[in-house]
């Protein structure tokens, strides 16, 4: 019953994000859901239930029932809290959470201010998870169980029969349970979007059920749709310009924090006054989407052309010590200087062992920056100054340099400085002011670099590392909600231009060489805007590949395509079209299954450096 009334709070906190969801798929969820909750709470319960069906001539008295009840408690409420945890941040990130979120929480350096301030944003999630396990306490407390054998005595073959019957029976109802039914194979995440929609995943999932069975997750699987000739012809990561003439200019590459396509004037209401203005002057993607959801997704797709698309990030990953090619380490081979920059406190996420990784030269944190006044008592550095930090620092590189700046002030809590309270839009959503103040902070940053030695033979990059809240129909789905800005900019307006093909974060490494002139081969999962032969994108979530074109989103249980939607004409993704167009289909799923063959042994066998 905990769990059936988790599901319920879930759906209603989250309502907006599920609004094709009528009363009887609601039902019909939460009934598919019940495989899932089964096995979450035989796992949670197992020590207990093992424990309680002992002989009590084993174990009676008072100090083994407290530790019986001891076990309840603290397992569920475990359990539970996870579930509760996603109730609050689902909205950031449109999935249940994986292993990577313990993985995430044990990357960040200053848990003692991020929780504090989490349950405070929050409090309505705590008050109903202190609320459920009060009521597992109270009915614990009311419910007697007398035990069937109140003896046990070596010397009676009937209540030898009788103990062991009961140890099977509960041995195969908790494999039952744990397998998730009779099929062939255990139940996996992956079974829920065999039984409903892409929308309801998240509801017929439980947390706790997603993070073990990520964890379980840990290699991924070696394809072999097509021999090596046959994948080569279809796809092929190595990306060369080898008529280009090199030019050696500074690549500086800004990632806005938690930054939507929808909240500039690409998207549904602006708040970005700069960045808009700054778009008239560049080459715009203004059909770009991200390749994740989180930022620890993104960074790595965005620099190193190298997305995300299994259960934890690649950060995190089995995977995470691959060579790799990166926009730090074509261009560090080439003479540059090269630097990190995060106002986040150092060990955020891990990016600064990631960016050594990567082939960034120096890492600029909390830390480097050394002026405790502009901490933000929650992430780090204010943007505004650290923004201008980060031009000092680079008016000291050598050029040619190249810099990767994250900022962070638009990420939630959404707090801003105090000095600039009521000075940007308060729209309808609550990060409104933070995107405000991001975004004068980036005019801040170009106003300062106009002044360098430097700035006029640059190319800029601007991008998000992903989407973040809303209350729109499609940028709550997951192809608006990964819809982000993208462009690309140098101070002499040449780039001035609308590319409308779909483009992704992937494809910024790839296009920055071909903007260079690099004239070297390369390797890279995207491709350059001016040589990309097909519009679209990547994204991986809830055990499903997906891949958006300028029209359709295509989901696959690879090696299968599960569902098509026209997502132009089906913005809220209720209509799925699968079989309408087979050819389109069939033709999707070959590019894709090559796309993910060529991903995956990529990983499997650390092939993407070219030697």
């Amino acid at each position: 019953m905990a769990y059936f009334v988790c599901r319920l709070f879930f759906y209603f906190s989250n309502i907006g994000y599920f609004q094709t969801v009528n009363t009887f798929d609601l039902i019909a969820d939460c009934f598919y859901g019940l495989r899932t909750d089964s096995f979450s709470i035989v796992v949670s319960n197992s020590l207990f239930i093992l424990l309680s069906i002992l002989p009590s001539n084993f174990f009676s008295g008072r100090p083994y029932q407290i530790l019986l009840k001891s076990l309840f408690v603290i397992c569920n409420t475990v359990f539970i809290a996870v579930n509760c945890i996603d109730i609050a941040y689902f909205p950031f990130i449109r999935k249940r959470s994986s292993a990577d979120l313990f993985k995430q929480m044990g990357g960040q350096s200053d848990m003692s201010k991020l929780i504090p301030q989490f349950l405070k944003d929050f409090w309505w999630a705590v008050l109903f998870f202190v609320a459920i396990i009060v009521v597992l306490v109270y009915f614990y407390n009311r419910i007697k169980l007398k035990p069937i054998i109140t003896k046990y005595s070596f010397s009676k073959p009937k209540q030898w029969a009788l103990i062991t019957l009961m140890f099977v029976l509960s041995a195969g109802f908790g494999v039952l349970a744990v397998r998730g039914g009779l099929q062939r194979v255990p139940i996996t995440i992956v079974e829920a979007g065999s039984v409903t929609s892409i929308e309801e995943v998240p509801i017929v999932l439980n947390t706790p059920f997603t993070i073990i069975k990520s964890m379980e997750v840990e290699a991924i699987a070696e394809y072999n749709f097509y021999s090596p000739d046959e994948l080569k012809s279809i796809y092929n990561p190595v990306r060369h310009y080898k008529d280009s003439e090199f030019k050696k200019q500074n690549v500086v590459v800004l990632i806005l924090e938690s930054f939507a396509k929808e909240y500039t004037k690409l998207g549904r209401i602006s708040y970005t006054p700069f960045l808009d203005s700054l778009m008239d002057h560049s080459l715009v993607c203004s059909n770009a989407f991200s390749n994740g959801s989180k930022s620890i997704e993104g960074i790595p797709a965005i620099l190193s052309s190298l997305p995300t698309f299994m259960e934890n990030p690649f950060i995190n990953s089995l995977y995470a010590l691959n060579d790799q090619t990166s926009i730090a380490s074509i261009l560090s081979a080439e003479g540059y200087q090269t630097a990190f920059f995060h106002g986040g406190i150092n060990g955020t996420m891990n990016f600064d062992s990631w960016a050594s990784l990567a082939g960034y030269q120096a890492y600029y944190g909390k830390n480097e920056y050394n002026d405790n006044s502009d901490f933000d008592d929650f992430w780090g550095i204010w943007d505004e100054p650290f923004l201008k930090y980060s031009v000092k620092k680079m008016n000291s590189f050598k050029q040619p340099f190249h810099t990767a700046i994250f900022t962070l002030s638009s990420h939630h809590p959404y707090k801003i400085p105090e000095k600039y309270k009521n000075k940007f839009p308060k729209g309808d959503l609550e990060n409104s002011e933070s995107i405000g103040y991001a975004d004068y902070s980036l005019k801040q940053f170009f106003n300062a670099a106009k002044k360098t030695d430097w700035y006029n033979n640059t190319l800029f990059v601007l991008t998000a590392d992903h989407g973040s809240v809303s209350k729109h129909p499609f940028y709550t789905n997951v192809v608006g909600n990964q819809g982000i800005p993208i462009l690309f900019f140098v101070p002499d307006n040449l780039l001035k231009k609308d590319h409308k093909k779909v483009f992704s974060q992937m494809d910024i490494l790839p296009s920055v060489m071909d903007l260079l002139g690099y004239n070297r081969p390369f390797f890279s999962f995207g491709e350059s805007f001016r040589s990309k032969e097909y519009g679209n994108d990547y994204f991986y979530a809830s055990s499903t590949e997906f891949l958006f074109n300028d029209s359709m989103l295509y989901c696959f249980k690879m090696p299968i395509l599960s569902a098509t939607y026209q997502y132009t004409k089906d913005s809220t993704l209720s209509q799925p079209i699968t079989g309408k167009y087979n050819n389109l289909d069939s033709i999707e799923l070959h590019r894709s299954r090559a796309f993910f063959q060529t991903y995956n042994s990529t990983l499997i066998h650390n092939t993407g450096k070219l030697k």
